[in-house]
């Protein structure tokens, strides 16, 4: 009997569509008899359809979506209304973006299961589009990790719960139980202690259940490891050095978490674009799947947490070298340094490095030896390291707003975000012996800026802009 919440009206109709048709033969996409958790009627299910039943279960986690605070990324500009109408219009007759890209991600695992291809990768830019190969071998990561109608439940509850930690409401309602964390905690923290101390609907509607648990060592790993920072070299080896103790006998709460993430990231195009789960391109799947089995062999032993990091740089200096770019060695500081940049700006292409390269390179000395030993702190015996939160974000911005502009103008105003990244360093540095810290400084406060059309033809308009002390350091992570 599949375990959820009695007497819960609102999961009744999912409840349903999630139960197994062990009577017919069901066939997928790939023309293949759908095995296991893909023949349950949800996966189906028409798009439409599918819409409207997340919406009617999750009504009110997804009300609270409507208030959250967008991402850095989440511009309300659609890219064309033949789109057609977007989730939240569906649902609420007005554009939400943090909603359109939760429903999408949902819509993305409801793709994968079902083994439509065409519809997973539709929009995405061919020469990035991800391969079927990677396409079956990801199907087959979920299809391996959603063993029971309770992991599906937990991983779209999941889903919905992510970003509720953007509602501007919910810091404040949670304050009373915030002071035993680090002081302004970001929204991955916020949600686990929402949770813990009963705060959200969702999570206490399945107290008592198999999908309770699951769904609480889900939001606690996400708390305490970012995967999707990993991913991107955001964060520092510091953030994994206890990764080990955390995902001890807890490798069905991280499987449960990374295919959260992958669903996350999928809809994340999900307000200018819901067709498809576009993010998801093939270089992006590597770069994840890398992360993934960098903090497997984390865990396993196989390499330090400075290895298991590092792997995920050469990753990306191999995918760069591959289209013909210099090769980049993670044993010299300024190289490390450059490869961290091109990591965080997402670049798959020899022509994207080059500007990357070229913008370092145009630092002066100083802010550019500066730069590098900020980039090299570990926060592991080493000194404080700085996490700049949400800079990937940034980067991807800056090059948005510069994409047709000339090759001078992406290097200016990619050297305007290096010198503003030197300045959230703050002169941290590597030093053998010091007492290792990690410490997250959230950049979003910078977005206006980088967004502003003035910024294209005046790129050091980002040097004039403070740093509020509230933004240079806002939560601890680590510390030794």
């Amino acid at each position: 009997m599949f375990d959820l919440p009695h007497g819960l009206a609102r999961t009744k109709d999912l409840r349903e569509s999630l139960r197994l048709d062990t009577q017919n033969v069901l066939i997928g996409h790939n023309g293949e008899e759908l095995q296991g958790i893909g023949r349950a009627k949800l996966f189906t299910l028409n798009d439409l359809d599918a819409v409207k039943l997340f919406g009617t279960t999750f009504a009110p986690e997804l009300s609270s979506l409507k208030n959250a605070a967008p991402t850095v990324e989440s511009s309300p500009i659609k890219t064309s209304e033949e789109f057609g109408p977007f989730p939240s219009q569906l649902l609420f007759h007005e554009d939400y973006a943090e909603v359109n890209r939760t429903i999408v991600g949902m819509l993305a695992l409801k793709w994968l299961v079902a083994g439509d291809y065409d519809a997973f990768t539709g929009q995405q830019f061919p020469a990035a589009k991800l391969r079927r190969e990677s396409f079956d071998q990801l199907r087959e990561l979920f299809m391996s990790g959603l063993q029971t109608e309770d992991d599906v439940y937990a991983l779209l509850a999941a889903t919905v719960v992510n970003d509720l930690g953007k509602d501007p409401d919910m810091p404040e309602k949670a304050a009373r139980f915030l002071q035993e964390y680090p002081p302004n905690p970001n929204h991955d923290m916020v949600v686990y202690i929402a949770a813990k101390h009963g705060m959200l609907p969702l999570i206490n509607e399945s107290e008592g259940t198999a999908s309770h648990e699951k769904l609480m060592q889900g939001l606690l790993f996400g708390s305490e490891v970012n995967i999707a920072q990993l991913a991107q070299a955001e964060c520092t080896p510091g953030t994994l050095k206890h990764v080990k103790e955390i995902m001890a006998g807890q490798e069905h709460a991280f499987t449960l978490k990374f295919m959260e993430l992958i669903l996350d990231v999928a809809g994340a195009d999900g307000h200018h674009d819901a067709r498809c789960a576009k993010p998801m391109i093939e270089p992006v799947f590597q770069g994840y799947m890398v992360a993934r089995q960098a903090l497997m062999n984390i865990v396993q032993e196989k390499c330090s947490a400075r290895g298991g990091y590092d792997e995920v740089l050469s990753h990306r200096g191999r995918l760069l070298t591959t289209d013909g770019f210099t090769a980049l060695s993670v044993q010299d500081p300024y190289e490390r340094a450059l490869l961290r940049l091109v990591t965080m700006g997402r670049t798959t292409t020899k022509e994207q490095a080059s500007w990357f390269d070229q913008a370092f390179r145009s630092l002066p000395y100083r802010i550019r030896r500066a730069l590098s030993d900020g980039l090299n702190v570990d926060g592991i015996d080493d000194g404080v390291a700085i996490v700049p939160y949400y800079m990937p974000a940034l980067f991807s911005e800056v090059l948005k707003t510069t994409s047709k502009s000339s090759k001078d103008v992406k290097v200016a105003a990619l050297a305007s975000l290096m010198r503003f990244l030197t300045r959230i360093y703050a002169g941290t540095k590597p030093v053998l012996g010091a007492k290792g810290e990690v410490i997250e400084c959230s950049v979003a406060f910078a977005q206006n800026v980088v967004k502003s059309q003035d910024f294209e033809n005046k790129p050091t308009m980002l040097d004039e802009l403070a740093i509020p002390e509230a933004s240079r350091y806002v939560s601890v992570v680590k510390v030794d």
